[in-house]
């Protein structure tokens, strides 16, 4: 593959190309267009580091290329220099409200063409560097669990991280630009905000302690949140934006008042630790997620082979880490929730949804899918039931050898549906299919792998369905067949 930096000469004239080309061939990779329709076609498929763009053309002219190239986000910083016979002071006028970089009078001087060349260059390779080091940085915040936000002088975001976007359940794109105190800061609470990044700015305050305000999410909930805040300064020294990075402490709250609410009432540690669920969840995941970064950043320091295997068993054992703390704190909201609401929910499409999900998993492991669940299959759940069809389906492709079946089926058994999912794994003793639901029962039994939460979930959510669910032996030889039942709609 060449290193040469790529230039694309625009000009309609045969003689103009061939004697840019001459001038330019040896340094440089060329490639050219006859038109302004051609080149922007050019531009947004080889993203050439500069180019040479001639004026008056037939069709577009070079004033509209430019500014379509300009306007286009991804390729603003593309240097374009116009190759032009016009002189007029209006002519330059047009080209800089375009975006042209540069101006050089037609036919070119060869030493003004490469003088003008290389300047430009070494512009946008200072800025391409700058670009890469802001977006590894924008990378790395991404895999921080806090938000973490860039407000400019007037408090408008300019940058946030994926996480804070996810929090706030937006897309990035849509809130870059937007004012923070009058889209996300409750109304009651916007005056005492601008009152602390006011002082801020202005040295009134140096940022250290933190403070508490809520945030507004896209359905207008609030969520409390602990922030820290700094400025950054521009060249001169001078305050430039203001950085924000926010821990939401909503659950933390709640559970704090509930801890103060029934201390006094607590009989037992299990009790206790209930309480305190979304706080380990929160403690727990943080170093988790700060090892599934550094392993991410690890694989890109080209390492060994023998590197890369102790890496990848620190990935798996990390994302199982990950997966029990998730399916912990999922099954003891489940455990707090009394009632559910209901809505009409076609099963047929959750399942097919579910295999279209784990297509993969079956893939690996050369395993058929027979579904027999073809038609649509109306029935009052709530939208939690999608959790029972990914953790039976998960659990079979998890526990079935290689080359075997699994079957998903929809039966209709008079006011119900019964889903069932059967496996060709090792199945499951007599003695155990009752307790194989229970919460972590399995931990202890040799005969049965698994840390038991994710079947402890299935049971809780069709318990709250006030729903059937069990398991049975493959009569197709080993194996087992989970399945439950739903209310017809």
């Amino acid at each position: 593959m060449s290193s040469k930096q790529k230039i694309l000469i625009v000009d309609d004239e045969k003689i103009n190309v061939a004697l840019l080309t001459s001038y330019l061939t040896e340094t440089y990779d060329v490639i050219t267009a006859s038109t302004g329709e051609k080149a922007l076609l050019i531009v947004k498929n080889e993203e050439p580091d500069l180019i040479l763009l001639d004026v008056i053309m037939p069709g577009m002219d070079g004033f509209d290329v430019c500014r379509i190239i300009k306007q286009d986000y991804k390729l603003d910083f593309i240097p374009i220099i116009m190759l032009t016979a016009l002189t007029s002071r209006d002519d330059h006028q047009r080209g800089i409200e375009v975006g042209a970089d540069d101006f050089l009078k037609k036919p070119a001087d060869r030493f003004e063409l490469d003088k003008k060349i290389t300047s430009l260059l070494r512009i946008k390779e200072q800025h391409d560097s700058l670009l890469m080091d802001r977006n590894k940085a924008y990378e790395y915040l991404d895999y921080v669990g806090v938000l973490i936000a860039v407000l400019d002088k007037n408090y408008k975001l300019i940058h946030i991280n994926k996480k804070g976007a996810d929090i706030l359940g937006y897309n990035r794109d849509n809130i870059i630009n937007r004012d923070w105190l009058d889209l996300f800061v409750a109304e009651s609470y916007a005056g005492h905000v601008k009152n602390k990044y006011d002082a801020l700015q202005q040295g009134q305050s140096d940022g250290q302690e933190y403070h508490e305000y809520p945030i507004m999410t896209i359905t207008r909930k609030e969520k409390l949140f602990r922030w820290y805040d700094s400025v950054l300064t521009g060249d001169n020294g001078s305050v430039a934006s203001i950085l924000i990075s926010g821990e939401d402490i909503t659950e933390k709250r709640i559970d704090e008042i509930k801890l103060m609410e029934y201390a006094n009432q607590l009989k037992h540690s299990n009790d206790l630790k209930d309480l305190f669920t979304d706080v380990l969840r929160h403690d727990l995941l943080n170093p988790a997620g700060l090892i599934k970064s550094f392993t991410e950043i690890l694989e890109e320091k080209n390492p060994t082979d023998e590197q890369k295997r102790i890496i990848d068993n620190i990935k798996r054992s990390n994302l199982k880490l990950i997966e029990l703390i998730e399916d912990a704190a999922h099954l003891a909201k489940l455990e707090s929730m009394e009632e559910m609401v209901f809505v009409r929910t076609d099963i047929g499409f959750i399942l097919r949804e579910a295999s279209a999900n784990f297509s993969h998993d079956v893939k690996n492991k050369d395993i058929k899918l027979d579904m027999i669940a073809d038609a649509s299959y109306p029935a009052l759940a709530n939208p939690m039931i999608r959790g029972v069809f990914s953790n039976l389906l998960s659990n079979a492709i998890k526990y079935s050898p290689d080359n075997t079946k699994i079957t998903m089926k929809v039966e209709d058994v008079g006011n119900r549906w019964k889903v069932s999912v059967a496996d060709q794994g090792d199945g499951i003793p007599d003695k155990d299919k009752t307790a194989v639901f229970d919460r972590f029962n399995r931990l202890h039994k040799e005969t049965i792998k698994g840390n038991g939460i994710g079947l402890a979930i299935v049971k809780r959510i069709m318990d709250l369905h006030d729903e059937s669910v069990g398991v049975v032996d493959n009569p197709e030889g080993k194996g087992s067949i989970f399945w439950f039942t739903l209310k017809k709609a």
